[in-house]
């Protein structure tokens, strides 16, 4: 399926369109407006294809153009605020979850989770040491088997 129009000409004729609307006193989200209008389209669509016309032009077509990334300044900045603060999370939380996250109180029930959660890291790492020793005592039965086999 050919296009019968030159890409990109509908947004160049938004954008003119959009121009004479403004240049004749009228505020932008009016001149949107009255394009979409006129063209039949939404005027959320006359405006993309006006700023995406105007960021193409040098200099920006009289458009204030934003940074889309945030500089190396503000994101640590960002960090450094965020530092000590959980994720943020969108929506709504899981049933249960405020119980769950609801402060258990009292210094002495933190006391509990936390020595309850040494200890089961604890026996996590001596699981691993084991399982390690295990393999390297595999490791070595095989690489006794191959040279006894001669590779």
């Amino acid at each position: 399926m050919a296009a019968s129009a030159e890409r990109g000409s509908i947004g160049k004729a938004s954008y003119e369109a959009v121009r004479k609307h403004i240049d004749a006193g009228k505020k932008a989200t009016e001149a949107f407006r009255l394009v979409a209008q006129e063209s039949g389209r939404s005027t959320a669509t006359v405006q993309t294809a006006y700023y995406r016309v105007a960021r193409s032009l040098p200099g920006g077509g009289g458009v204030q153009l934003r940074p889309r990334k945030k500089t190396a300044a503000k994101r640590a900045a960002a960090a450094s605020k965020a530092v000590g603060k959980p994720a943020a999370r969108r929506g709504r939380p899981p049933r249960g979850a405020a119980a769950a996250a609801a402060p258990t109180g009292s210094a002495a029930a933190i006391a509990r989770q936390l020595s309850d959660a040494a200890q089961a890291l604890v026996a996590h790492i001596s699981r691993l040491e084991s399982e390690l020793a295990e393999s390297r005592k595999d490791r070595e039965r095989l690489a006794a088997i191959e040279r006894a086999l001669g590779r």
